[in-house]
C-alpha cells in the first residue's frame, strides 16, 4: 500500500527542467527549512544547485537523477523541484519498468506534467498534479501551509475526500531569488460556467506542456467519461483560444462528461476583457457537461494536488469535486 507523508516520511527532490535550486538557492533552502519543520525529510537529487543554462542538465542527466530517488530505498515520496520548459526530454530515459514494479507517488506541476503522464501511462504510477518543493514550499503562509496540508490529505486519505476551497489565493510572479516578506491574499470564488454532476477518471495537467507530448507514446488516450483539468500561466487570449480548439478539433470535448479549468496567472486579455475561462467557454460553446473554472489547482497560490487516474465526482452546482476511494 502506498505510503503517505505521515512525520518521518521522506521526500526526494529532483530537478527535471528550469534549475530554481541553483539560481533561487535561498528560496531552495526556505522550502527545505519549512518541509523539514513539518516532519519530513528532504533527499536532494544529484542535480540540486546544478545549473546548465535553462536547465538543471542534460536530459540523461536529469532521468538519472530521477532514477536514483527512485531506486533509493529511505525515499518515499518524489517531487520536482520546479518545472520549466524541457521535461519531456527525460522520458525516454525513465526507468519505467522499475517504477511499475516498486510504484512511490510522483508530484508536480506544469511542465512536470509531461513526466506524470508518461510514468501514468507507462508504469501505472501514482501520480499527482500538485505543489513542485520550492514554488509552493518557499511561499509565505497561508498558502505553504494549504498546499502541504492538502498534499497529505490527497496521499493519505483510504476514504472518499471533498476538496475545500481556500479562502484567499495570491496570482503574483514571485522572483524567486529576492526576498518575499508579503503575499496577496484575495478572495477566492469559484466560477461555474455549466452546472450539473459528472463522475470519471480525472486526467490533464497543463496545457501547454500536454501539446508537447500528444501523439506520443507518453500520453494517455482521453477516454469517454473522463473529467478533463486543465491550467496555463503567462499567456493571451489567442493561444487560449487556438489550443481549446485544437482539443475541440481532436474530439476531446466529445468524449469528456466533466471539464474543470484552473486559475490562468497574469493572462493578457488582447483588449477583449474576457477572462481565459470565457474564451475557453466561447470555444466550446453548447455542451452537455459541467464546467467549473477559476480551481486552485494552478499556478496560484496555495496549489492543492489532484490524484491522475483516480475516479471523482464534479458537482459544478455545489462547486465540489470530489475523490471516490
Amino acid at each position: 500500500m502506498q505510503k503517505g507523508l505521515e512525520n518521518g516520511a521522506t521526500i526526494g527532490v529532483f530537478s527535471p527542467s528550469y534549475p530554481l535550486t541553483a539560481t533561487s538557492a535561498d528560496a531552495a533552502a526556505r522550502a527545505e527549512a519549512f518541509m523539514e519543520a513539518n516532519g519530513l525529510h528532504i533527499k536532494k537529487g544529484q542535480l540540486w544547485g546544478q545549473c546548465d543554462a535553462y536547465r538543471s542538465g542534460t536530459a540523461k542527466a536529469r532521468a538519472e537523477e530521477f532514477n536514483a530517488l527512485l531506486y533509493d530505498p529511505d525515499v518515499d515520496c518524489l517531487m520536482a523541484s520546479v518545472g520549466g520548459f524541457v521535461t519531456n526530454g527525460m522520458l525516454p530515459y525513465i526507468d519505467y519498468a522499475y517504477l511499475a514494479a516498486h510504484p512511490k507517488p510522483i508530484v508536480g506541476m506544469s511542465d512536470v506534467t509531461a513526466l506524470l503522464m508518461a510514468a501514468y501511462t507507462k508504469a501505472q504510477a501514482p501520480v499527482y498534479y500538485g505543489p513542485n518543493f520550492v514554488t509552493s514550499f518557499a511561499r509565505l503562509s497561508p498558502y505553504r501551509d494549504v498546499a502541504l496540508a492538502c498534499l497529505r490529505d490527497v496521499l493519505g486519505s483510504r476514504e472518499n475526500y471533498t476538496y475545500q476551497m481556500p479562502e484567499t489565493y495570491s496570482d503574483e510572479l514571485i522572483e524567486w531569488d529576492q526576498a518575499l516578506t508579503q503575499e496577496k491574499q484575495i478572495p477566492n470564488k469559484l466560477i461555474t460556467v455549466r452546472g450539473g454532476i459528472a463522475t470519471g477518471r480525472l486526467i490533464g495537467g497543463n496545457l501547454n506542456v500536454l501539446t508537447g507530448i500528444w501523439g506520443s507514446p507518453y500520453m494517455p488516450d482521453i477516454r469517454d467519461g473522463d473529467i478533463l483539468f486543465l491550467e496555463n500561466t503567462e499567456e493571451w487570449a489567442g493561444y487560449t483560444e487556438r489550443y481549446m480548439t485544437w482539443l475541440s478539433l481532436c474530439g476531446v470535448f466529445d468524449r469528456i462528461s466533466g471539464l474543470i479549468l484552473g486559475k490562468h496567472r497574469a493572462f493578457d486579455d488582447t483588449g477583449t476583457g474576457k477572462k481565459s475561462y470565457e474564451i475557453a467557454s466561447d470555444v466550446l460553446g453548447e455542451v452537455d457537461f459541467p464546467i467549473l473554472a477559476e480551481a486552485d489547482f494552478s499556478h496560484c497560490a496555495p496549489t492543492l494536488t489532484l490524484p491522475i487516474g483516480v475516479t471523482a465526482t464534479l458537482d459544478a452546482d455545489a462547486q465540489t469535486l470530489t475523490l471516490l476511494r
